[in-house]
Formats: structure tokens, C-alpha cells, sequence
């Protein structure tokens, strides 16, 4: 909800944000006090739907962050470390619901001041977003190429890519988490928190295995971690040494940490190119939770009823299902937006071309011609000024920033961007970053 408040009654949201942050802290002293279970289960309510609004306001300023899979995982690896030292090496006398509102008061406070901070850069005169080393322009083209149909399209089968992938994992380490607590509860096998620490090593090499080479590793990495996991489903159904459980325990907490990663990374990825940027950051959790409630009670009737074909059955469509979305024909190429040197090559998060902008054979003739000609010939086909045609130079054949170019050319900065905007709207383009595209792109005979 909280993405949707933000866009539909944008001037609400700092005073609704204040609010949520002081009934989450009311609601956890509330549990904490409460005898009843009638008010533990309203309490609890609460604090879930404020800390969904919490969470949902980091992750979308999480997805402005460079470096995104090891920023996640070291996010993750940091909270799981503080539940481990809260239940484990916390001083006598402190009681852990006291660690807890305390976290919780320095979350909210933490929010506050980004909201804050965020709104005295933006009322700054001089102030351009960036994002992750991203211009304004490339910020502003990640919003409106959206609204090409053919782009529009390949955005959405990314999402349906990455939401369905993200639904198969969950049903896997849904399902062994399910199994693992039930295992726990009856006394079968005693978790306690050391395989906590496994999470925050899995998670910390995620991150550093994903970020590898921009991100190319990420499908075949979960792939791996998720056919491990898979296969650990068996070792809870099948009968054997007392070792099995542990194997499977070691082997699930191994796996979730790579799947956080994963599903956070993606999702914050694709969110900078989608026109509500802050409602995908997100979605992975919210699919994730989703997925978990559907499976975790198919799964522990599987476990319980020791049902090896079941188990088999369930265990190889997730197999498959992973498989494909996360390795099949496009499942392997590039999978992020990259945006270098002023020029946008934008692909879908799962394989394929969000929106290609150019086919070979217009780079082949592309190359044939010198930048002067080009000029020459975009600016007679486009009916350019003369003025104009300086401002395009500038901007095509400059690594400036768009302050640098206004000094040079010797015009304040709105004066340059109405003359970008002029160029714009004749070449029927969104923003200087697709102008410079396209620019490229364009052969004469366009």
C-alpha cells in the first residue's frame, strides 16, 4: 500500500510515515505487555502492517544503490547477525523485547531522516537525481520508454518471468522451511540459532557472486542453490541415519541466503525502469510471502504422511519449473538495465530485449558514416536550428555533464534544456539520453 499512498496522495505520505513508525513502536510495546490473546494477535497485526510499510520504504530506497547484490546481502547479513547476538550472547538482565523496540525506534528514525534528508537535496536549486551513477536524463528515460508499446510489452513479460521464478523458489525453501519447524516443534531435530550464521555466509557470498561481471551470474547461481535445496526436500521424506536432518537443515539455510539476494536484487533492478518505480522493489518479498502461505501447508502434510511419490511429484515440478524460467533459451544472457557512456542498452531481467534500438544492419550502416555527416544529415532531416545542432554536438560527442555543456556553450541550464527540449519533440524522442540513442541509431534513410 505504501507505494500506492506515495504516488495517489503523495502529499500525505510524510505525515502517514510518521504515524506508521509510532504505531509500529506502540504495537511492539503493546505485544510485550499484553496477557490476553486476543490483544498478542491485534498487536501483532499492527506491527506486521507497519513494518511492511517500513520494509516497503527501504527497499525502494535500497534500489538506488550501486553495487545492489552486495548491498542486499550485507543489509540481510546484518539483521540476521543482530537477531543471533539478541538471542544468544544478549547480557543477563536484558530483556530481548527491549532490544527489539529499540531496533525498531532506530529503523523508523533511520527512514525518517533519508525522507528528510532526501527532501532538502530535492529543494536544492541546483540539485539533479542520480542513480547508482545514472544521470537525471538516464533516470528520466528509465521512466518514459515504458511507454513504448513494444517495450511495455517486453517489460511485462519480465515481471511474469521474474515473479514466476521468484514463485518456484518460494515453494521450494517454503516447503523445506515448513518441514524443518514442523521437525522442530514435535522435537525430531533442535534448530536453535547456529544455522542463523549459515545465512549470513550464503548471504554474503550471494552477493559478492552475484555483483560478478553486472549481474551475469545471478541466474545460474540461484539455479545451483536451488537444485541443491530441491534435492534436501527428499532427505526429510526418505527414512535413514539421524544425519538426514541436519543435512537438510545445513543445506536449506544455505540455499535461503542465495534466494534473499536473488529475489531482492531482481526485483530492485527492474524497479528503475517501470513507471511506478517504488512499487517493485518490493514485490519479491510480497511474492515470496505469498507463495509461502499457498505451500506451507501442502508441504507439511508431504512431510508428515512420509509420502515418497508425493514428495517426487511436488519436488520435480519445482525442479522444472526453476529450470526454465531461470535457464532456459534467454534465461542466460544479460539481465539487468545497463546504462554507459550516455547510450541505454536495455534487457529483460530474465533474458531477452526489453527494447532494441537498432538492428545490425543500422549499426553496419551507422559505422559507414562520420560523425560530421551524420550531424549533417540528422539536422536537415529533422529541421534542426543552427543553435540546435550545436546543442546535439555537445551532447553526442561529449562526456559532459549537462552543466559543463551549458558553460561551454555559454547558456544557463534551463535555456539548455528548453533547446534539448525543442530537439526532442521535432525527433520524437523522451529525454537526452533516448535523443543520444537514437542519434546513433538513426541511419539517412530513416
Amino acid at each position: 500500500m505504501r507505494p500506492i499512498l506515495y504516488y495517489r496522495r503523495p502529499h500525505a505520505i510524510d505525515a502517514t510515515s510518521d504515524v506508521t513508525g509510532v504505531l509500529l513502536v506502540a504495537a511492539l510495546l503493546l505485544l510485550i505487555m499484553a496477557v490476553q490473546v486476543e490483544v498478542v494477535i491485534a498487536g501483532g497485526l499492527v506491527a506486521c502492517c507497519a513494518l511492511g510499510y517500513c520494509g516497503s520504504t527501504a527497499h525502494a530506497n535500497f534500489a538506488r544503490t550501486p553495487c545492489l547484490a552486495r548491498a542486499a546481502a550485507l543489509s540481510y547479513a546484518t539483521g540476521v547477525l543482530v537477531q543471533v547476538l539478541n538471542h544468544m550472547v544478549m547480557p543477563a538482565g536484558i530483556p530481548q523485547q527491549a532490544v527489539l523496540v529499540v531496533c525498531t525506534i532506530a529503523q523508523v528514525a533511520l527512514l525518517h531522516g533519508a525522507r528528510r534528508a532526501k527532501l532538502r537535496d530535492e529543494s536544492d536549486p541546483n540539485f539533479e537525481p542520480s542513480v547508482a551513477g545514472l544521470s537525471v536524463d538516464a533516470l528520466e528515460y528509465g521512466a518514459k520508454w515504458h511507454d513504448d508499446p513494444e517495450a511495455k510489452a517486453a517489460f511485462r513479460r519480465t515481471v511474469v518471468r521474474l515473479t514466476v521464478a521468484t514463485a518456484y523458489l518460494s515453494g521450494v525453501f517454503a516447503a523445506l522451511n515448513a518441514g524443518l519447524t514442523t521437525l522442530h516443534a514435535t522435537g525430531a531435530v533442535d534448530l536453535g540459532d547456529w544455522p542463523r550464521l549459515l545465512l549470513v555466509a550464503s548471504s554474503l557470498a550471494a552477493g559478492v557472486l552475484f555483483d560478478l561481471r553486472g549481474r551475469s551470474y545471478m541466474n545460474i547461481g540461484m539455479t545451483c542453490a536451488a537444485m541443491l535445496s530441491t534435492l534436501s526436500f527428499f532427505v526429510l521424506i526418505i527414512d535413514g541415519n539421524g544425519g538426514n536432518e541436519l543435512a537438510a537443515t545445513i543445506i536449506f539455510y544455505l540455499g535461503s541466503g542465495f534466494f534473499v539476494v536473488f529475489f531482492t536484487t531482481k526485483f530492485a533492478a527492474i524497479s528503475l525502469y517501470a513507471r511506478w518505480s517504488y512499487f517493485w522493489p518490493c514485490m519479491g518479498r510480497v511474492v515470496n510471502n505469498v507463495c509461502s502461505m499457498l505451500v506451507t501447508a501442502p508441504a507439511v502434510a508431504i512431510i508428515l504422511s512420509q509420502n515418497v511419490l508425493a514428495a517426487v511429484g511436488a519436488a520435480l515440478v519445482m525442479f522444472v519449473g526453476i529450470a526454465i524460467t531461470l535457464l532456459g533459451q534467454l534465461g542466460q544472457q544479460a539481465d539487468d538495465v545497463v546504462m554507459q557512456d550516455g547510450l541505454t542498452l536495455a534487457t529483460d531481467d530474465l533474458g531477452g530485449d526489453f527494447a532494441s534500438t537498432c538492428s545490425d544492419s543500422a549499426l553496419v550502416e551507422a559505422a559507414e558514416l562520420t560523425s560530421d555527416e551524420r550531424l549533417d544529415a540528422f539536422v536537415t532531416t529533422f529541421g534542426l536550428t543552427e543553435r540546435e545542432r550545436d546543442i546535439l554536438e555537445a551532447l553526442v560527442v561529449s562526456d559532459q555533464s549537462v552543466q559543463d555543456i551549458a558553460t561551454t556553450l555559454f547558456l544557463s541550464r534551463s535555456t539548455l534544456y528548453r533547446h534539448i527540449s525543442s530537439i526532442n519533440k521535432k525527433t520524437g524522442t523522451a529525454s537526452r539520453v533516448a535523443l543520444i540513442n537514437f542519434f546513433w541509431s538513426w541511419t539517412a534513410r530513416d
